[in-house]
């Protein structure tokens, strides 16, 4: 055990090393030029100011003396323009200027460089640093609704209206989507002026989602709203550039942080969705954001062109700290999300890069510029997705895909503690040392072997999250079976699509119910689970 442990630990530093190393190396090197070496150890919101703090352990030579604070777009590598502050050169430096929130010159999305001339040139020595605190904005400081772990994706048909089957489901945390091109096309009949600029939204979409986020909130339960951003004729600059190649072929794409039209647009809509389901205007609450659909697909869910991974990886995090940024300017306890699916070490599913390199190049580049507490959402469905008993594997070869290991193949829930696991290593927790939130976003199970057999898993999945600690929530996928799902071989809904329960319907509003040690015991004995203490792997 002691052996294999080291081996793990070694294997986990030596990866993380180079990831940091690739994007280390890719940033500025301060010692090149003779420039001395600077850090900026803090950068953040004071009144209505930026105070930025950096220090040096070799003086850099200077034409004049003055070290040059430089204000970046999120898509710039190299200081341009204007410094927006100076400061002598020293061994500790601080710069103070304007926030500019609300006006064109807002700050609150850029990111700052220190720099000294050199024989008339500007000679960066750092890397860039975001601010840290964006909640320092937020008027809004409400407690996230802590109801429970269990969680479901609604039916938008069954939302509200009279419909109180989330209510006999005894539903704790909800799960909705947000298509960005919704609100930002349409009859623009809403105004929202946001760092000197009008926008206009769709009231009839905003209606749609009006009706979800106040339903939702009325009846007690936690919301989980996630943002996807379908390609919409005319919208183009909603999309990145290193995605346009592929309009009409993919399911969603790549937000654009690489232009200034698309940037200042994701911006503005995002920090209006935040501020609109804040919960203090009376439209509802929001808990959680997840930026994005298993990014880790690329070609299906987040889509841009091919690229390496350190690349694209950039390309997500600016948009996931873009996002990060004007959620929690408008609600300070929101947590906002990177997702990724099930396919840790392999690409074998489908995906395009596996859910460990891209959460490992996403983190090693936030800790580049600057961390902040982002958290992961991860949808880990039983492999085959179509295959419920997995306490009976299709083959030996699928069993062998999900093992009990930080290289298994595919995470699951038979093996989520795996996950959890590499969650609590010191470089992976968030800015405070703590482990990230972990939402389990979209697991589903199929009743094509059986209304037993998804009920038994449904349990078994419910109980794995219970006992870890570390898991915020598991929101079932879904309330009602999908036409699209169901024709291939998904019919994962607690529902018929005619509206008939299934036996799932019944093990899902009991399981945490008064009888909830009967439902266990009968998923136990289904699943041939003798040791039940022991299956769920307790963290």
């Amino acid at each position: 055990m002691e052996k294999k442990l080291s081996i793990y630990f070694l294997r986990t530093i030596l990866t993380f090393s180079l990831v940091t190393f690739v994007f280390l190396f890719n940033s500025v090197d301060s010692n090149a030029a003779g420039t001395g070496y600077v850090s900026i150890s803090s950068a953040t919101i004071s009144g209505g100011n930026v105070v930025v703090t950096a220090s040096a352990a070799d003086l850099p030579d200077s034409d004049d003396g003055l070290y040059y604070l430089y204000a970046e777009k999120t898509y710039q590598d190299t200081p341009s323009g204007a410094a927006v502050a100076t400061a002598p050169v020293g061994a500790v430096a601080t710069f103070v200027f304007p926030l500019g929130y609300g006006t064109a010159q807002c700050h609150l999305y850029e990111k700052f460089q220190v720099a000294v001339i050199q024989g008339g040139a500007v000679v960066p020595l750092c890397a860039a640093r975001y601010i840290s605190n964006p909640e320092a904005l937020a008027g809004v400081h409400l407690a996230k609704k802590n109801t429970g772990k269990k969680g479901l994706i609604l039916d938008g048909a069954k939302i509200g209206n009279g419909n109180t089957e989330v209510l006999s489901l005894g539903v704790q945390q909800a799960a909705y989507n947000i298509n960005l091109e919704d609100v930002i096309g349409g009859n623009k009949a809403i105004a929202y002026n946001y760092n000197g600029k009008t926008y206009f939204f769709d009231s009839a979409y905003l209606s749609q989602y009006d009706h979800c986020v106040k339903t939702t909130t009325s009846q007690g339960m936690s919301l989980t709203m996630v943002l996807l951003n379908p390609y919409a004729k005319g919208e183009e600059y909603m999309i990145s550039p290193y995605s346009r190649n592929g309009l009409g072929r993919s399911n969603y794409y790549m937000m654009n942080t690489s232009e200034d039209s698309g940037l200042e647009a994701l911006e503005a809509v995002v920090a209006f969705l935040a501020n609109r389901y804040n919960g203090k205007n009376g439209v509802g609450q929001v808990d959680n954001w997840v930026i994005g659909n298993e990014v880790n697909a690329r070609d299906i869910w987040n889509y841009t062109r091919n690229m390496d991974i350190a690349t694209y990886a950039r390309l997500y995090a600016d948009s996931l700290r873009v996002c990060f940024m004007a959620i929690r300017s408008q609600n300070s306890n929101a947590t906002v999300c990177l997702s990724l699916d099930n396919e840790w070490n392999t690409v074998a599913g489908g995906a395009n890069y596996t859910a460990r390199s891209t959460l490992e190049y996403v983190n090693a580049y936030m800790i580049t510029n600057g961390n902040f507490d982002w958290a992961l959402a991860i949808h880990p469905y039983n492999y085959p997705m179509n295959w419920t008993s997995f306490w009976t594997p299709k083959s030996v070869q699928t069993a062998s895909m999900v093992v009990h290991s930080i290289d298994t193949p595919f995470l699951t829930m038979e093996n989520i503690e795996q996950l959890t696991d590499y969650m609590c290593l010191s470089y992976m927790r968030n800015t405070k040392g703590q482990v990230r939130d972990i939402l389990l976003t979209e697991v589903g199970y199929s009743s094509t072997q059986g209304e037993e057999a998804q009920a038994a898993a449904i349990v078994y999945a419910y109980y794995r999250t219970m006992t870890n600690q570390y898991l915020d929530m598991i929101v079932f996928n879904r309330q009602t079976d999908f036409p699209l799902e169901v024709k291939s071989g998904l019919s994962v809904g607690l529902t018929h699509q005619n509206g008939v329960p299934k036996k799932a319907f019944e093990f899902y509003a009991n399981m945490n119910g008064a009888q909830a040690a009967n439902y266990k015991n009968y998923a136990a004995a289904y699943a041939g689970i003798t040791d039940w203490n022991s299956a769920m792997h307790a963290r």
